[in-house]
């Protein structure tokens, strides 16, 4: 009997070796994919939409690389680390395939697990509530209220998701946050569409008493 037990635990610390070997593996090809998807996204945010592209194809290897680490040891698609860098892909791959192409790609598109997908788009938010912050700042009003539109859409068709396992990664949470960022943001734009109404308005009267004075 106990030749045996050595024998089973001499076989499992083998396996357990080999699953922290994969472990490690997988560890390190998800951080490589959040810190792309954090340098796609600084550079969408600097305007260079060109080289953010060129950037994204590294996106392909690295998840590549992933699928297999996983099929070797399924257990690990449970793992918290991995539904982090699918999110952080599609949340950095969604927003530079609406910027370049004017869509939204789907989960199947970005191979990605739906619930991960999910969670990177209402991510996304986040970083469209930047961008129309800048555009507000550069007077482009009706490209501000385009994105707005696009995190009312995003927002509106998450919250027609009714699912448990939804739920319980945190959906409805995230779901609040996203309300409160978008609410704000719509604020302030109507804000500075007001501001900008008045500006025309008291430039179209000043006009009006210049002519006036004038005849």
């Amino acid at each position: 009997m106990m030749g045996y037990l050595e024998e089973v635990f001499s076989s499992l610390r083998d396996v357990l070796a080999e699953k922290d070997e994969v472990r490690d593996l997988i560890q390190e090809c998800v951080r490589s994919i959040v810190r792309l998807s954090k340098t796609v996204l600084s550079l969408i945010h600097r305007g260079l939409l060109e080289e953010a592209r060129v950037k994204a194809e590294e996106f392909t290897p690295l998840l590549s690389k992933l699928l297999k680490l996983r099929k070797l040891h399924e257990e690990f698609d449970y793992s918290g680390s991995i539904a982090t860098a699918y999110q952080e892909y599609c949340e950095a791959k969604a927003l530079l395939t609406y910027l370049c192409e004017g869509r939204i790609p789907s989960w199947e598109e970005l191979s990605s697990p739906p619930i991960p997908y999910v969670l990177g788009l209402l991510d996304m938010v986040g970083e469209l509530r930047r961008l129309i912050l800048e555009n507000i700042r550069l007077g482009e009003v009706e490209e501000a209220e385009r994105l707005l539109k696009l995190m009312d859409t995003i927002y509106d068709e998450s919250m027609k998701i009714d699912s448990p396992y939804a739920a319980s990664v945190g959906l409805r949470a995230r779901l609040d946050r996203v309300r409160r960022v978008i609410e704000a943001t719509r604020g302030e734009l109507i804000i500075e569409i007001r501001r900008r109404s008045l500006e025309n308005a008291i430039r179209r009267l000043e006009e009006v008493l210049r002519s006036t004075h004038i005849g």
